[in-house]
């Protein structure tokens, strides 16, 4: 078996067993699902909690399982475990703040439930640590034209950008669905225009992390003019946005969603147009260094 085949097999495994664990742990010990379920007055996170405890149990069986299989295609061990203990932190100190983000997203099917989107949410915010692990990224594999270092800054790189670019795009949602501004502007902000801007901002964060990392001043500065880029376009598509929401104040709510739909996209379409407009908002794809995920 090839070794793809065996980061294959050991990530699908480690998803496996680790839920099962989340589950044998939520059986065995009702007290905590009764206080996942209770924690915050009326709001139930019980599929939220879920999707925390899955996490913080596949990340450590996903690393014993992959060991092997990096320790055959000569990858380094250490360096993989200290990446992983980083992404399990991470995760661990991400469980205080969604409870607090938790009420940015409205109730939908009843007392203070968001219908799945909060969920959805947390999953897409965890979803690349955890397939940097599952997946065996983690532990690199140096070549004689790569030092370890160099491996270590390009795939922290690129799990920074893309983790970056979701939280932005959930934070652009979230921020959408609780706008008051009028109330009845709010759907200018969250489809397309709330994940779009949300989604540029969060790519300029990323990608200031991202040109930090660079080995070499040129490429810091190559990532770090990126990052401009989608700071410029995000701030457009905000403001187009806002501006389109404001015809909320004379016109109902679905008249705002079909004049706010096609908003962004006729901006990017006007800058290709108007060199002055194209000097501010461009379309750029989000790229992460080669092998990152290799």
């Amino acid at each position: 078996m090839t070794d793809l085949r065996l980061r294959g097999a050991a990530g699908v495994t480690a998803g496996v067993i680790a839920l099962a664990l989340t589950v044998l742990v939520a059986v065995s010990r009702p007290e905590l699902y009764e206080w996942a379920r209770t924690k915050a007055e009326e709001r139930d996170r019980t599929g939220e909690a879920v999707i925390f405890a899955w996490a913080l149990i596949v990340l450590p069986v996903a690393g014993l399982l992959q060991t092997p299989v990096a320790r055959r295609r000569g990858a380094r061990i250490g360096a993989g475990w200290a990446l992983l203990a980083c992404y399990w932190l991470f995760v661990l100190l991400l469980v205080p703040v969604a409870w607090q983000a938790e009420g940015l997203f409205p109730a939908s099917d009843g007392p203070g439930r968001s219908g799945g989107v909060f969920g959805a949410a947390i999953g897409l915010v965890l979803g690349t640590p955890v397939y940097a692990v599952v997946s065996g990224a983690v532990f690199r594999t140096v070549g004689p034209e790569e030092t370890l270092g160099e491996q270590v800054r390009g795939h922290v790189s690129g799990v920074v950008v893309l983790t970056s670019v979701l939280a932005g795009a959930v934070v652009g949602l979230a921020c959408g669905l609780g706008f008051r501004l009028p109330a009845s502007g709010a759907p200018a902000l969250v489809l397309p225009g709330g994940v779009l801007w949300g989604l540029h901002a969060g790519a300029a964060l990323g990608y200031v992390v991202a040109g930090r990392l660079q080995p070499s001043p040129a490429a810091g500065r190559t990532t770090t003019a990126t990052a401009r880029t989608f700071a410029r376009t995000g701030a457009a598509v905000f403001l187009c946005c806002l501006c389109v929401s404001q015809l909320g104040w004379v016109l109902p709510g679905w008249a705002v969603a079909v004049v706010g739909v096609p908003a962004p996209f006729l901006l990017f379409g006007c800058a290709v147009r108007w060199e002055w407009l194209g000097r501010w908002v461009s379309f750029r794809t989000v790229e992460v260094p080669k092998g990152a995920f290799g």
